[in-house]
């Protein structure tokens, strides 16, 4: 019964190894193929009860046509299937209008040009053409034919009705099962073509990556060498030929399966013990297990087990197997390879400790994209070849692979071969003459040290300390040297975690990172770094196999300041790494500079100093670059008045602090009439006319007298000030053109009167042009809040609650703007 199902469902399914783009064509032509076969199966029935029994016997024919078709569409020949099936329309067509008048076959005519438009895939736009053509010269031959001639049965015109009927039946039932198959095999060929390309992309990606790295310790230390016009050194020649290596095994795997695909791969069999084959395979394995401490075990059957198999492509398999045990298994692990026999096979089996796998990446695991991972953390270096290489050349030996596993615990992994029996020893000893060409598979290099101490740093260079986080060993080996060469102290780190504490731990000048490691990829690592205060600025240098536009541009987003595409010279690297530190000295430099004006602009900006049995100050100052552009001054005159100054210079940074610098040295000079406010203004805009460089400022100047409870102001272009009562906030509206634009400024007082309990408020602009995520600024609505609302401004901690306001408004704790709030209350009777 599951043989039937299986056959059944196989039916509605395109054939093995068929493109993606051609798939959903198999899929819809084969239903429609299917349901056509079973709507004539059941008119067979009803045209022999009826009497037609040409009829019933042409709906025989009809039915072994379209098993016929079916099975040629099986063999993948798509356009020859659809052209029986224009020829089964036509004929069926024509019989029809024949035995029943032209009305009997009128959905033959919808069928043909059905097929032809939509059935035939892109490219055959004659056979589109010619369909829709034999259609209409179909449908006008048979209405002329029945005009003419009248059918064959004449029957009465209520089973002329009953067969129109079921025409219409078998009509409707035809178009919709094939809108309905049609469509489920566009979405499921969609389905899976999107799938391909992800897997596809992720495979070039990682090919492109294997490619890379190997050519960098290649043409590096060649290049190197050409350089210093010294020779390699042992150490140099051993990565060289081990990357060479491992360049020429990838080569072999892309040929090998490309040999599959297209039939030409010969196989070279031969009688094999296969014990002592597994024994050899296991002696060469023995020094890579040794240097990472993982416990290994060989299992041989006591009974002799022979194979007729080409021994080369045989240690291909058994390679590939002991090797993705070896990467995945961790230090003091345990790796068997064990021989045995099973319903009449030869079952080699590779069982490891290590971590394992879903059962999601186990059912992709042996396909030529399987285990292509489209994430930057892979686990391991791989392209995924090597599993769909093991698959085809066993099941070309007439076995089978398969795998079982289980996430942190391990794997086993297995395949089976047919047994030979009765071969004599004479028979099994040509493999064993060639074998020095077998096992000459890449070399598994030693781990690095967490730190380079093979050459001693420069002493005369100061002690730059550099990471470098990559996890092929050979590669981070190579870098290290070269950096301790060049007279860096070099850490090494394998992954991007174990780069991560070695960051937090070791403080760094400066980071070299691959983009493509395990736990923690490269651009994961840079915004987990950006991401502390301390490491905001620490210079990160990119190391990527990855060199498209797309990636350059995601990686500068994400923080990395520079990049290198793989494979890199030495000299390139170097000087990289020069340029990188001499921006972080200039960076370092340049916030030394920042941290000192600060520190002389907290020294020039006064503290308020009020009579506080008059009045009382409040203030908030939150500058947005460390130097502000925002000034103030709060002073006591004497005699019951109090000197209150605001000023907002345009621009940011050093430029604007300088110009502050100048607003603070002005206000002390003697002469500067601060009881009143216009005079002020007008002095002030004389000693900085022409020495602002282009810059300008805006100021509001305030002169209280508590005595006579009256208070003269007078602005240049600054900010309203506000004035709050009992019961509201007003604005004081007044006019001035900003300072340091023109020679003489022009501006007047105004006076105005207060009362005990009320508040005077200044602000500069850095808190109204607060903009919220949909552009809104704060003064239309935030402002306006606080404004309308007593019980926020004539609270002791109105500020703070502006302030906080105008975070919330823009969901943010920064301000783009110098912000600087003063509240004066009026307390005197």
């Amino acid at each position: 019964m599951i043989q039937i199902l299986t056959f059944v469902r196989s039916l509605f399914q395109a054939p093995q190894g068929v493109e993606i783009r051609y798939q959903r064509y198999y899929v819809a032509t084969n239903s429609i193929y299917v349901l056509a076969g079973l709507i004539h199966f059941t008119f067979i029935f009803f045209f022999w009860i009826v009497g037609a029994y040409e009829m019933a016997i042409f709906n025989l024919g009809s039915v072994l046509w379209f098993v016929f078709t079916i099975w040629i569409n099986r063999k993948k020949y798509l356009f020859t299937s659809l052209y029986l099936c224009f020829s089964e329309v036509f004929l069926h067509a024509l019989t029809a209008t024949y035995f029943f008048g032209w009305g009997a076959g009128y959905q033959y005519y919808m069928m043909l040009f059905a097929t032809g438009i939509f059935l035939l895939p892109p490219g055959r736009n004659f056979l589109k053409f010619g369909s829709i053509v034999v259609g209409c010269l179909l449908f006008a031959s048979t209405y002329y034919y029945s005009m003419n001639y009248p059918p064959i049965y004449i029957w009465s015109p209520n089973f002329l009705a009953l067969i129109n009927v079921s025409n219409i039946i078998f009509s409707t039932l035809f178009h919709a099962g094939f809108a309905y198959y049609f469509t489920l095999a566009a979405n499921i060929a969609e389905d899976s073509l999107e799938r391909e390309n992800k897997a596809q992309t992720a495979f070039f990606q990682n090919i492109s990556h294997e490619l890379r790295t190997p050519l960098t310790l290649i043409s590096g230390p060649s290049e190197s060498a050409l350089q210093r016009n010294e020779g390699l050194n042992p150490s140099e020649v051993k990565v060289i030929v081990n990357q060479g290596r491992r360049l020429t095994r990838l080569v072999n795997q892309l040929l090998d399966l490309q040999k599959i695909t297209s039939g030409r791969m010969e196989l070279r069999k031969s009688p094999i013990l296969l014990g002592d084959f597994l024994s050899l395979v296991s002696e060469n394995f023995l020094a890579y297990v040794k240097r990472k401490n993982i416990n290994f075990e060989l299992v041989l059957e006591e009974t002799p087990l022979y194979v007729h198999a080409d021994p080369e492509q045989l240690d291909k398999c058994i390679f590939n197997y002991l090797s993705n045990a070896i990467k995945f298994t961790e230090t003091g692990g345990n790796i068997r390879l064990s021989l045995k026999q099973k319903d009449g096979d030869a079952m080699i089996s590779v069982v490891d400790t290590g971590i394992g796998m879903n059962e999601s990446q186990m059912k992709r695991l042996f396909s030529r994209f399987g285990i292509s991972e489209a994430s930057l953390t892979r686990e391991q270096e791989g392209t995924g070849l090597g599993l769909a290489l093991v698959k085809e050349l066993v099941e070309l030996h007439g076995g089978k692979v398969g795998v079982e596993s289980e996430l942190g615990k391990g794997s086993h992994f297995y395949f089976s071969l047919p047994l030979l029996k009765n071969v004599p020893e004479s028979e099994i000893s040509g493999w064993k003459e060639t074998k020095y060409h077998l096992f000459q598979h890449e070399y598994i290099p030693d781990a690095s040290n967490s730190q380079i101490n093979e050459i001693k740093p420069n002493t005369k260079k100061r002690s730059t300390k550099l990471l470098v986080v990559e996890d092929n060993p050979d590669l981070r080996s190579y870098l290290g040297s070269i950096l301790t060469r060049a007279g860096y102290h070099v850490f090494v780190a394998k992954d991007g975690e174990e780069g991560l504490n070695t960051v937090i731990t070791e403080k760094p000048d400066l980071v070299i990172t691959d983009l493509m490691m395990p736990k923690l990829s490269g651009l994961d690592l840079i915004k987990e770094i950006r991401k502390k205060e301390e490491f905001h600025s620490l210079p990160v240098i990119l190391l990527t196999a990855k060199a498209d536009a797309t990636t350059r541009k995601e990686l500068h987003g994400e923080g990395a300041d520079l990049y290198l595409s793989k494979p890199f010279l030495e000299s390139e690297l170097l000087s990289v790494i020069r340029n990188a530190l001499r921006l972080m000295e200039k960076e370092f430099y340049f916030k030394e500079e920042l941290a000192r004006g600060i520190r002389i602009q907290k020294k020039l900006l006064p503290d308020p100093k009020f009579d506080r049995s008059l009045i009382d100050v409040k203030l908030e100052f939150i500058p947005s670059d460390g130097i502000a552009g925002d000034y103030y001054s709060v002073q006591s005159l004497g005699n019951g008045k109090t000197f209150i100054f605001l000023a907002d210079v345009s621009g940011h940074g050093f430029s604007a602090g300088m110009i502050s610098a100048l607003l603070h040295f002005s206000l002390q000079l003697p002469n500067v009439s601060k009881e009143n406010p216009s005079a002020c203004l007008k002095q002030i805009n004389s000693y900085l006319f022409g020495n602002t460089a282009g810059l300008f400022v805006t100021a509001v100047a305030v002169t209280i007298d508590s005595h006579s409870k009256t208070f003269l102001w007078a602005k240049a272009g600054h900010e309203d000030i506000y004035i709050g009562n009992q019961t509201e906030i007003t604005p004081l509206i007044g006019k001035g053109k900003p300072l340091g634009i023109l020679p003489e400024w022009e501006g007047t007082n105004l006076e105005m009167k207060f009362k005990k309990g009320e508040k005077l408020f200044l602000f500069s602009d850095g808190i109204f042009d607060v903009r919220s995520d949909d552009q809104f600024l704060f003064r239309e609505k935030g402002f306006l809040d606080w404004a309308k609302d007593p019980n926020q401004w004539k609270e002791e901690n109105a500020l703070t609650s502006l302030l906080y306001m105008a975070k919330q408004f823009q969901k943010s704790e920064h301000f783009e703007d110098d912000v600087t709030l003063l509240s004066i209350e009026f307390l005197n009777d």
